[in-house]
């Protein structure tokens, strides 16, 4: 019967299986990646989006990079330990079958043979199952919240390379305008130059600034180029991937915060993923102490068994009980002890951190509030000087040249407000991941 039960048990085992992992193959495939893949196409229709949308904007793409960047299966691989684990603490310990079979040459009768079958069971000293699987499901509440943090880190990476390429894009075709700009200047100027009203120095100097601005326009061009790399990196594809892809950018528009930062912020200190994991972590750190308190207590073995002893039917009830004499398990009590203190620590730094976090992104933002303003002042005067330099023209009261230095000024107000809407939006994206609350988007596609 006992062997019975024990090829029943055995035929249930798992089998192992060997993956084997071709480095050549997966990077042929990473190298082929492309969001036209059907399996990308049907994973974006599961959460909601068209497949392939139109234009892909911050949810789709931060979407791809969850479906392709290897960030989230990790921690799900993680997830599914911690499961595992749980597996492991809730399972009752096997019972062990012992077998000690004896001849006896020197009795033949009734039998030489003594043999006979015991089963040991263990029976855990109280309270420390129990603490075992707390700790367990402590640590799942803690994976849980390593895939959320995952989950906010790739959102993150896809937002700053698209709010890159947003800005670079932008700085592109204002360095486009400005290099226009010179260029007229230093044909007017080349022009007043040859008639002989001007220097030869303040014509060198218009050429040298038109050289100037076409060499910023070739950075810029560079900084597009690079943006977009940085981008596809962001999302786990090649960069051959963007090739000819509409980006959407509607995520970055001007658009009204979430009310009350102070309170969201309050809020996130319990709330963030990595709050609630350092949280966690301490609670599976008190119910590790708790299972080395119980780990004091012996545990019992107990084994009823059976022995056909030569020719007679003998019955056995073994115990068995370690004595707790030499030690009563304090090395691992005291280290438990001080594991809690560690997590106590860890959650305390990782709430500070948080609250320094918030605390910065917040100020941060409400500084490019006045930053932006500023900026917008002076483009509101710069353009109110363009359209008096325009009229001046018109009425011939001015020269071209005076009206291209009013725009050259407008040009500079210009990019003075796009680098203060790139600090706004940088700030806004530190304010998301301090809270982790989506702004970016939040009503955007």
């Amino acid at each position: 019967m006992a062997l019975g039960t024990l090829l029943g048990g055995l035929a249930g085992c798992a089998v192992y299986r060997r993956k084997p992992i071709d480095a050549m193959a997966t990077g042929h495939a990473l190298e082929a990646r492309s969001l036209s893949d059907p399996r990308l196409g049907k994973f974006l229709a599961a959460m909601g989006h068209p497949a392939p949308p139109s234009r892909w904007g911050l949810e789709t793409l931060t979407l791809v990079a969850v479906y392709e960047r290897p960030t989230l299966r990790i921690a799900n691989a993680e997830l599914s330990v911690a499961l595992a684990n749980g597996l492991t603490a809730r399972a009752l310990p096997n019972p062990t079958l012992s077998l000690a079979p004896t001849y006896n040459s020197s009795n033949f009768i009734p039998s030489p043979w003594k043999v006979g079958p015991l089963v040991t069971f263990l029976i855990t000293s109280y309270g420390a199952r129990p603490a075992r699987i707390a700790e367990a499901r402590a640590l799942l509440g803690a994976a849980r919240a390593k895939v959320l943090v995952a989950a906010w880190q790739e959102r993150s990476a896809v937002r700053g390379a698209l709010l890159s390429l947003w800005y670079a894009a932008a700085a592109l075709r204002a360095a486009r305008q400005g290099a226009a700009l010179a260029d007229q200047a230093a044909h007017v100027t080349r022009q007043r130059y040859a008639a002989g009203m001007i220097s030869a120095a303040s014509d060198n100097l218009a050429v040298v600034t038109a050289e100037q601005q076409d060499f910023a326009r070739a950075l810029a061009e560079r900084r597009v180029r690079l943006a977009k790399v940085a981008l596809a990196g962001a999302i786990g594809m090649p960069s051959s991937a963007l090739r000819g892809v509409a980006i959407d950018f509607d995520a970055f528009r001007d658009h009204p915060l979430p009310a009350h930062l102070e309170q969201l912020g309050a809020t996130a200190l319990a709330t963030r993923p990595d709050v609630q994991e350092a949280l966690a972590n301490y609670a599976a750190a008190q119910d590790k102490l708790r299972f080395a308190i119980a780990g004091q207590y012996p545990s019992l073995s107990i084994g009823p068994g059976y022995n056909y002893d030569q020719g007679e039917n003998k019955y056995i009830l073994g115990l068995s009980l370690p004595l707790p004499i030499f030690n009563q398990n304090q090395g691992p009590i005291a280290a438990a002890r001080a594991g809690r203190e560690r997590a106590a620590a860890q959650f305390d730094l990782t709430q500070q951190n948080a609250l320094a976090q918030i605390d910065a992104a917040i100020a941060d933002l409400r500084a490019s509030f006045r930053t932006i303003a500023a900026a917008r002042s002076a483009l509101h005067a710069a353009a109110a000087r363009v359209r008096y330099s325009r009229a001046a023209f018109a009425a011939g009261a001015i020269g071209r040249l005076r009206l291209i230095g009013a725009e050259q000024a407008a040009y500079f107000a210009q990019t003075d407000l796009l680098t203060a809407r790139m600090e706004e939006r940088t700030a806004i994206g530190r304010v998301e991941n301090a809270l982790y609350h989506p702004i970016f988007g939040a009503s955007a596609s």
